[in-house]
């Protein structure tokens, strides 16, 4: 009788690490411009009236920009981010815990879910629109 719950025990074990396998979140990500826009838009409209303007002015450097961040395996990442003829890369860490992952890099840490191909990360400010990235 032992011996059967063991056994149960360990099948279940190894079904679960071969889910998890397949669920993997390492690769590159890039910008979503459009899914990236209707976040921005949502928070635009929780804005005063005064300050829409300007973020309006934001919003359309969302089509000039590019963004990919790439989870290696192992736990580093390397975020890069081209805007008006200025390119950046910047290098970090990141883990996950089931659908959530935590990019840590300069000190800062960014939030995400990772659901169905995509990264979904909280701004690292508050009122700051969710960055949205698809994987490639």
């Amino acid at each position: 009788m032992k011996l059967r719950t063991v056994f149960a025990a360990g099948a279940l074990v190894l079904g679960s690490l071969s889910l998890a396998g397949c669920s993997k979140v390492e690769g590159t990500y890039k910008i979503d411009k459009a899914e990236m826009k209707k976040a921005f838009e949502a928070e635009i409209a929780k804005m005063p009236a005064d300050q829409q303007g300007f973020a309006k002015l934001a919003l359309g450097m969302i089509d000039s920009m590019e963004m990919s961040i790439e989870l290696k395996s192992g736990g580093k990442a390397e975020m890069k981010v081209s805007m008006m003829g200025k390119e950046e890369t910047k290098t970090g860490d990141w883990k996950a815990d089931g659908k959530k992952v935590t990019i840590t890099g300069d000190g800062k840490s960014i939030n995400c879910d990772a659901e169905g191909g995509k990264l979904t990360c909280e701004g690292d400010k508050p009122g700051q629109p969710k960055i949205v990235l698809t994987k490639s």
